[in-house]
């Protein structure tokens, strides 16, 4: 599996690691020091590097279900070093593919990184791998670092001023992810994978104010002045050009459809953004 080394891949490995032997997980990174600590953890690993696909194909060959993690990283870089995972998947001749794409991966969304995944998955599409693609949502834990700024600052900085979105947890992604790895029937599967409820960022910050008991109030109130706030904060350019984007995007409603995907691969309701902030705050208040 890529991205081992980071938070979604590590998360799977530790995962799977409770369902099968570990060294039947190969762990795939370029990060050699943290790859060794998963190695000296009983893993099987191997240096991948999506900008080195005979590395790729090294790391690739002998695998049964690989999951792919999405790069990062500027839109061209993306589109390029995915190209280099998929042939070297192809030429590796992995039996099975999973990758983790995005809400409304269409080149007609205001999302700038959804061109990234909308080619990724006509490769896909294009490829003889039976593959399976998973389209995450804003992920909950991203927005918590704003949310315990609010309680001291009273200024929730989220991005969208009158839509709503259906966060998911990175830790319930995980937990599908690894079901999917490990069971059959998800081949030519395309999951829609979001939380319970699209949430209004007021409606964040109203619970905020109600744990937190001081006035909580809700801005920007422009993409622009999201992407400035983002600047500010030392984000690279193209990040903050992403922002910007989302906070388009998310007005534009692209993120509010909730979908019966997560729940069903689980077999339970997902816990959503609310349920969250409502745990954090109120378990960092005792």
């Amino acid at each position: 599996m890529s991205g081992a080394t980071g938070r979604l891949g590590g998360l799977v490995c530790e995962i799977l690691a409770q369902k099968v032997p570990r060294e039947d997980i190969r762990a795939l990174g370029r990060n050699e020091e943290k790859l060794a600590k998963l190695a000296q953890r009983g893993f099987t690993t191997a240096v991948a590097d999506f900008a080195d696909p005979e590395s790729l194909e090294r790391a690739y060959s002998g695998v049964q279900r690989l999951l792919l993690i999405s790069a990062t990283g500027p839109v061209d870089a993306r589109i390029g070093l995915h190209k280099n995972a998929f042939a070297a998947a192809q030429k590796s001749g992995v039996d099975q593919l999973l990758y983790t794409s995005r809400v409304n991966p269409s080149d007609d969304s205001l999302y700038s990184f959804s061109p990234i995944h909308a080619e990724a998955e006509r490769d896909i599409a294009a490829m003889s791998i039976p593959a399976t693609v998973v389209r995450n949502s804003e992920y909950i834990e991203n927005t918590l670092p704003a949310v315990f700024e609010a309680v001291e600052t009273g200024h929730l900085v989220m991005p969208g001023k009158k839509g709503r979105v259906a966060h998911i947890s990175v830790d319930e992604i995980g937990e599908i992810l690894a079901k999917i790895l490990l069971s059959d029937g998800h081949e030519g599967r395309i999951y829609e994978l979001n939380g319970p409820l699209a949430v209004h960022r007021e409606e964040v910050a109203a619970l905020i104010e109600d744990i937190a008991r001081r006035p909580v109030r809700a801005i920007p109130n422009t993409a622009t002045e999201f992407a400035a706030i983002r600047r500010r904060q030392g984000r690279a350019e193209f990040l903050v050009r992403m922002a910007e984007s989302l906070f388009r995007t998310i007005d534009a409603g692209e993120f509010e459809t909730v979908y019966p995907d997560a729940e069903h691969l689980l077999g339970r309701r997902p816990v959503s953004m609310l349920d969250v902030v409502r745990t954090q705050l109120s378990r960092s208040a005792t």
